[in-house]
């Protein structure tokens, strides 16, 4: 691999591509493929139409800085085979039950985990637009070490024990928690696998110790099924496949294509967020309605970390700390509103709020288009 002398560029926010600083060299960015192996899906990082607009309110400037991993994975390169699985699982967000009922009508949002892993490697992708965390993130890791690299959209960094967890909340919680974390082992049958190294990954995921869960896990394949806090994950596939060692390594070699940075996104659009009632139809005067909102709901972060918002229920996007998010499609009238951190823990408990309307969560929980109440009981 050519190294050439540190440089940076920077791109404005929405833009297709954003290459960066790389500490000490910039690979080329070419993924890693088996000629035997099929490619997963490539999944948009975006979708064709803006979706219930999640809007930055200022704007903002990435700088994709490559971070090197405090040891070079020397044992894993060149294009000699290595045997592997390729997994995929279907996962769900639900949002906690302290917040209200999701309507039958309504779905869950959906995304899917991509996983490659051999007996002593692993990479997850997440792909998709259910996730509370920009799609196309990787996350690396290895049997012999604790810890993960994570790629984002900032570039890549070294992450230690239970570091991964605040990754994914989005900041490091004033008090953080340890969500429950259960996994569903396949039958006796499937007695081969990388079910360890995918079991460390949830460990990592959900801030807990790798050993205690690896107990429970065994050597087997890979779990059918995991959950951590209220994401909920159901394996859909398994297949052998032979990729080149290259391809397994869990330093920052050969970083993922750049993905655009993102301080929010909904999960459904307009037309299916319509679909949640509203407690009571009547109009919102438009002198109450912030002239900056229009229309949906207009949410402020005000914490220190990630929030998913949850209407009626079901949670409907997230919004990045320190900035806003534009929901539009909630039905006019007055809706059950609240925020979790993407692990579960509630953040701002449910309170009825008028639509259109905006409000702040985090330091405070302020309405403003109408008074903001307690939730029915």
């Amino acid at each position: 691999m050519t190294r050439i002398p540190r440089w940076a560029t920077a791109c404005l926010a929405g833009a297709l591509a954003c290459v960066g600083e790389r500490i000490p060299a910039e690979t080329d960015g070419r993924e890693a493929r088996s000629a035997t192996a099929p490619a997963p899906s490539r999944i948009r990082e975006r979708p064709e139409r803006v979706v219930a607009t999640a809007l930055p309110v200022r704007e903002t400037v990435s700088r994709r800085t490559i971070v090197p991993a405090p040891e070079r994975d020397e044992s894993h390169v060149g294009d000699a085979p290595v045997a592997a699985r390729r997994l995929v699982y279907r996962v769900t967000l639900a949002a906690p039950a302290a917040l209200g009922e999701r309507p039958p009508t309504v779905s869950l949002p959906t995304a899917e985990l991509f996983v490659d892993a051999s007996a002593t490697r692993l990479r997850a992708r997440f792909a998709g637009q259910g996730w509370p965390v920009p799609s196309g993130a990787e996350v690396r890791l290895r049997a012999d070490r604790a810890g993960v690299y994570v790629f984002d959209a900032r570039g890549g960094r070294p992450l230690g024990p239970g570091q991964m967890a605040d990754w994914f909340d989005g900041g490091t919680p004033r008090r953080p928690s340890r969500p429950a974390l259960s996994v569903r082992l396949p039958p006796h049958a499937e007695n081969v696998g990388p079910g360890a190294l995918v079991c460390a990954l949830l460990a990592e995921w959900a801030r807990q110790d790798r050993d205690t869960l690896l107990r429970r896990c065994g050597e087997g394949a890979a779990p059918a099924a995991f959950r951590i806090g209220t994401i909920r994950g159901e394996r859909t596939a398994d297949v052998p496949v032979q990729l080149p060692a290259r391809a397994l390594r869990a330093d920052d070699e050969e970083p993922p294509e750049p993905t655009p940075p993102e301080t929010g996104r909904a999960f459904f659009e307009p037309s299916a967020l319509a679909q949640l009632p509203s407690r009571r139809r009547q109009p919102v005067a438009p002198s109450a309605v912030p002239s900056e909102v229009g229309e949906g709901l207009r949410v402020r972060n005000e914490s220190p970390t990630r929030l998913v918002v949850a209407a009626g229920g079901v949670a409907i996007g997230w919004v990045e700390s320190n900035a806003d998010a534009h929901f539009v499609g909630l039905a006019p009238g007055e809706h059950i509103v609240g925020a979790f951190r993407p692990l579960g823990q509630v953040v701002a408990r449910a309170r009825a709020v008028a639509v259109p309307g905006a409000i702040n969560l985090g330091r405070s929980w302020e309405s403003h288009g109408s008074a903001p109440r307690d939730a029915a009981r």
